[in-house]
């Protein structure tokens, strides 16, 4: 089979975008940080910092101890936004990019004329000095190049910081002979260990075990489709549905309070409900929940007609938080899911009036129209004043910040 997918893995790519904004922090190294306190983690590490055993999810005190001369600096999600589109122009200059993946992951097709190993490297050679010199060399990437999307996409992370690998349909399985089964994409500990349940303990097992074996595995055609990707094939899969849309934040101390995170959950539904409009979805339903002391939970949610208006979004988070009984400790972290979504081409109308009401939606729409031009603490419902200057804009591993909508 040609090959036929780039994949594009951006190299440690928060870290590395301190290094490119700071010169002073390259060839150094350097934790990525959501705040500066003690209690927080790495969610980005360089790779000076990851030789010394510094990893995202490190601890700061344990980063410290790891790298006593780490750089420990706090995360800018705009300016990462920001690259990262300016990167996709970049890659876009010599490659269709078919799909942003994630903030640090894109992918795109060679043209049918380009399928082959000597201009394939000549397209991702192009790409790399793109970045180095219209964003930045501290910016640097490595790419997988193969059959499928799934190959490539493991091939770009074999080589790593600034590799290129081809997989070639002579040289897998072989060529994945040094990756763990928790190296391949969408394999976590739990499949590793049913798995494993099933003798398989190796990526050359996986690679003979039957369409059959997998299929039983895997619990229904999922495993098929693995079966055809590891032997180059391209799969069709069914457009992915959107279950729902979530907001969550670690409380400073500051907030560990039950009228503070209350004050952060609200500012947290009404983002969510920014996004949710948006995006032109409709929910349905809202879970909100408050870890305490960082080991218990407490959750609850409820069920309404599909809406996209932030006042019943309020009510119903009242609601619940008024349900939570009393003395559980102190709040730790709060999150809000807004669930049950509806896409806006297949929202129905309600059975009465009164189940929605146009001049509150309205209301939304002038607010967010404010917010995307003056930043999201322009407008907002009162509950959430105490609140305003907490849950920044984050970055999760698959949704790239709208920065029109999201910004602060």
């Amino acid at each position: 089979m040609p090959l036929r997918y780039v994949f594009v893995d951006l190299d440690s790519y928060f870290a590395s975008c301190e290094q490119q904004l700071q010169p002073r922090l390259r060839g150094r190294p350097v934790g990525v940080v959501p705040s500066l306190n003690e209690g927080t983690c790495c969610i980005a590490a360089s790779y000076e910092a990851k030789a010394c055993g510094v990893k995202t999810g490190t601890g700061v005190r344990e980063a410290r101890f790891l790298c006593p001369q780490i750089e420990l600096v706090e995360s800018h999600p705009r300016e990462y936004v920001e690259i990262h589109h300016r990167i996709k122009d970049a890659v876009e200059r010599h490659l269709h990019v078919i799909e942003a993946r994630s903030i640090d992951e894109m992918y795109g097709e060679l043209p049918s004329h380009h399928r082959n190993e000597t201009d394939a490297r000549r397209i991702v050679e192009a790409i790399r000095a793109d970045i180095a010199a219209n964003v930045g060399a501290s910016l640097t990437c490595s790419f997988g190049i193969g059959p499928n999307i799934l190959l490539s996409k493991v091939a770009s992370g074999m080589n790593k910081p600034s590799g290129t690998t081809f997989i070639h349909d002579h040289s897998w399985p072989e060529c994945f002979s040094t990756l763990e089964l928790r190296d391949w994409y969408g394999i976590g500990r739990n499949m590793e260990r049913r798995l494993a349940a099933h003798g398989i303990r190796s990526i050359a097992q996986l690679y003979a075990a039957s369409c059959r074996e997998l299929r039983k595995i895997w619990g229904g055609i999922e495993g098929e489709r693995l079966f055809a990707e590891l032997r180059g094939a391209e799969v069709e899969r069914p457009p992915t549905r959107r279950r729902h849309l979530s907001h969550s934040h670690i409380l400073p101390p500051r907030k560990r309070t039950r009228s503070g995170a209350f004050a952060v959950i609200n500012r947290l539904t009404q983002k969510a409900a920014t996004r949710l409009r948006h995006e032109g979805y409709f929910a349905a339903t809202l879970e909100m929940g408050v870890r305490y002391d960082f080991s218990t939970k407490w959750t609850a949610e409820t069920h309404f007609f599909e809406t996209q208006e932030t006042a019943v979004f309020l009510k119903m988070l009242r609601k619940l938080w008024d349900s939570m009984p009393a003395g559980l400790g102190d709040p730790t972290q709060v999150w809000v899911v807004l669930g049950g979504l509806v896409d806006a081409e297949h929202d129905a109308p309600p059975l009465f009036a009164d189940w929605r009401d146009e001049r509150r939606l309205r209301l939304d729409q002038t607010m967010d129209a404010l917010n995307r031009r003056y930043g999201t603490r322009c407008l907002y419902y009162a509950a959430a004043h105490k609140g305003r200057s907490e849950a920044p804009m984050r970055i999760s591993f698959t949704h790239v910040p709208d920065l029109e909508v999201e910004r602060d």
